[in-house]
C-alpha cells in the first residue's frame, strides 16, 4: 500500500506539471479539460478503482487477522443461570408400632428458584502448531501483495485508458475540423464554378461534379461528428461525468529529443515492470508456501488453555476464584492418506502455475515485440504522410494556379483537392496513431507514467 501511495504522489506531481506547462485554452461551447485534469477526474471516479482499493483493504485485514492468530487471546466471560421453581417428591419413612419395618409415603415439596453466577478469565495460547500459523500469516501477506499488484495494474490501466481516450477524441476532433474545412473549400469552389457557368467559362458538368464533391464532403462531416460523439462518450464514462461536449486543451507530442529504447532494453524493462508477471510470480510463491504448509499435516498441535474463575450465588466476583490450566495436544497418526493427497495436490498446483508463468513471460515478449514494431511502423508512416501532405499541398497550389489561368480543367483541380484532403487525413491519423502506439508500448512495459514524462508541448 505504501508503494501505491508513492505512485499516486508521483502521478499528482506529473499532472500538475503537465497542466502548468500548457497555457489555458478558452472553451467555446463546451467544458475545457486538459489531459492532467482528465487524469485527475478519472482517478477521482470511484467506479474506476474503488473495487481494487476495497480488495487491498480486505487483504490487509485478512493479513492482520492471520498474524493475530499467532498470539495469546484473553477474554472475560460471565453468565447467570437460574434453576426453578420446581416441585420435588420426597419419601417419608413412618415407623409402625409393634411391626418391624417402616411405611414409605411420598410427599410433594415446592422448591424456590435458585440462581448462580459463573465468572472467569480465559486464556488461550497456541504453544506449538507445527508452523501452520506462520505459513498462514505468510500466505495472507502474499495475498496482500497480490491485491496491491492488482490495484497497481488497474491504476496503470486507467491512466492508459484515459490517455488513449483523450488522444482518440483529439483525433476525432481533428477529423471533424478537416472535414469542415474541406466542405468550406469545396463550397467556395462551387460558387466560383456557378459564376463561371453564368459567364460561359464552365459547363454544367463542371457544376455537377463540384456539387457531388460537396455532398460527399458533407457526408464526411456527418461521419466524423458521429465518431467524435462515440469517442466523447467513452472519455466521459471514464471521467465519471454525463455525456457532454467538452473541449480538450492539451495537444500531447513527443519531444524532438525523445528516443525510444532499443528492443532488448524494452524487453528487459517489460519483464521487470509487467504487473501480470509480478502477480504470477507472487502466485508461485503462494503455491510454494501452500506446499510447505501441506507437508506439515502430520505435525502436532499443542494449545494451552488457562482459566481463572469461580461460581457464586450473589454477584459476579473473583473472591473464591481458582486457577486451572489445560494442555490440549492434537496429533494425527492416521488419516487414510488424506495428508499425502493434499501434498500431491499442492505440488500439481505449483507446477501448473510455473508453466503458466513461463507461458505468460513468452507471450509478454511477443506482445512487446509486436508493439515495438507497431511504433516503428507508425513512425515511418508518420514521416511518409508528412512528405505526402507537403507534395499534395504543392500539387494543389500548382493546379489551382493553372486552373485560374485556364490551363487545367475543373476535374483536375477537384482531383488535386481530393488528394490533398486524403493526405491531410492520413497525416492526422498517422500523428495520433503514433502517440497511441507509443503509449501502448509503455503500457506493455508497465511504465505508463514514463509516457507522461516523455510528453512535451513544444515538440
Amino acid at each position: 500500500m505504501k508503494r501505491i501511495n508513492i505512485l499516486f504522489g508521483i502521478f499528482t506531481i506529473l499532472f500538475l506539471l503537465f497542466g502548468i506547462a500548457r497555457p489555458p485554452v478558452q472553451a467555446a461551447g463546451g467544458k475545457a479539460i486538459s489531459l492532467a485534469e482528465a487524469l485527475q477526474m478519472a482517478l477521482a471516479n470511484p467506479y474506476n478503482l474503488g473495487a481494487g482499493k476495497a480488495n487491498v483493504n480486505l487483504a490487509e485485514a485478512q493479513k492482520q487477522k492471520a498474524e493475530a492468530g499467532r498470539w495469546p487471546s484473553l477474554g472475560l466471560s460471565t453468565n447467570y443461570t437460574m434453576v426453578g421453581p420446581y416441585t420435588t417428591v420426597e419419601m417419608l419413612y413412618i415407623s409402625n408400632p409393634g411391626i418391624v419395618g417402616y411405611t414409605v409415603l411420598p410427599s410433594l415439596k415446592d422448591v424456590e428458584a435458585k440462581g448462580a453466577y459463573s465468572t472467569g478469565l480465559n486464556l488461550q495460547f497456541p504453544v506449538y502448531m507445527g508452523g501452520k500459523l506462520a505459513s498462514a500469516a505468510e500466505m495472507t501477506r502474499l495475498g496482500l501483495q497480490t491485491a496491491e499488484i492488482d490495484y497497481q495494474a488497474g491504476y496503470q490501466n486507467l491512466i492508459y485508458q484515459v490517455i488513449q481516450a483523450y488522444i482518440t477524441v483529439l483525433k476525432a476532433d481533428g477529423m471533424v475540423e478537416l472535414s469542415k474545412e474541406q466542405v468550406k473549400l469545396l463550397q467556395e469552389h462551387q460558387r466560383l464554378i456557378e459564376t463561371n457557368l453564368r459567364l460561359g467559362y464552365a459547363t454544367k458538368n463542371d457544376l455537377l461534379e463540384t456539387q457531388i464533391r460537396v455532398t460527399q464532403a458533407e457526408l464526411g462531416v456527418v461521419k466524423a461528428e458521429h465518431g467524435k460523439k462515440l469517442a466523447l462518450e467513452n472519455l466521459c464514462n471514464l471521467l465519471g461525468i454525463p455525456p457532454q461536449e467538452v473541449v480538450l486543451t492539451s495537444r500531447p507530442k513527443l519531444g524532438a529529443r525523445t528516443h525510444l529504447p532499443g528492443l532488448e532494453e524494452v524487453l528487459r524493462r517489460a519483464e521487470e515492470g509487467s504487473p501480470e508477471l509480478k502477480k504470477l510470480e507472487t502466485a508461485v510463491r503462494l503455491a510454494e508456501e501452500n506446499l510447505a504448509l501441506s507437508k506439515k499435516y502430520w505435525h502436532p498441535n499443542l494449545v494451552m488453555v488457562g482459566s481463572y474463575g469461580t461460581q457464586n450465588r450473589e454477584q459476579p466476583t473473583f473472591e473464591d476464584a481458582i486457577w486451572s490450566f489445560t494442555l490440549n495436544l492434537d496429533w494425527k497418526f492416521f488419516d487414510a492418506g488424506a495428508g499425502k493427497a493434499g501434498i500431491r495436490e499442492a505440488e500439481a498446483n505449483l507446477q501448473a502455475l510455473q508453466f503458466q508463468l513461463a507461458q505468460v513471460r513468452d507471450l509478454l515478449k511477443l506482445e512487446v515485440r509486436q508493439k515495438y514494431l507497431a511504433v516503428t511502423e507508425a513512425a515511418r508512416v508518420l514521416a511518409l504522410t508528412e512528405l505526402s501532405r507537403q507534395q499534395a499541398a504543392e500539387n494543389y497550389e500548382f493546379l489551382k494556379a493553372k486552373f485560374e489561368l485556364g490551363a487545367a480543367t475543373n476535374l483536375e483541380l477537384l482531383s488535386a483537392q481530393n488528394t490533398l484532403n486524403m493526405a491531410l487525413n492520413d497525416h492526422l491519423n498517422a500523428e495520433y496513431d503514433y502517440y497511441l502506439a507509443v503509449s501502448a508500448l509503455y503500457k506493455a512495459m508497465g511504465e505508463t507514467e514514463k509516457f507522461m514524462l516523455e510528453v512535451s508541448e513544444d515538440a
